[in-house]
């Protein structure tokens, strides 16, 4: 580390402002199903996955604003 760059591997911690503090987060996906033989409907189901802010800590090492 140089000489006024700040130390975020101590000190305190910001919760993940991506999945707030989850570690993980919902990614929508459309499936089509067939609810009769007369109706094909659309539903959207949520399929997780792990954070790309974070990787999967739930927390950013130091204080950062959500920019």
């Amino acid at each position: 580390m140089h000489e006024g760059e700040p130390g975020f591997d101590r000190g305190p911690n910001t919760v993940c402002f991506g999945c707030a503090g989850f570690r993980k987060i919902s990614e929508p996906r459309l499936y089509m199903i067939q609810a009769t033989r007369e109706t094909e409907t659309g539903m959207t189901m949520g399929e997780w996955r792990t954070c790309p802010h974070c990787a999967g800590n739930g927390r950013l090492d130091g204080i950062r604003p959500p920019v």
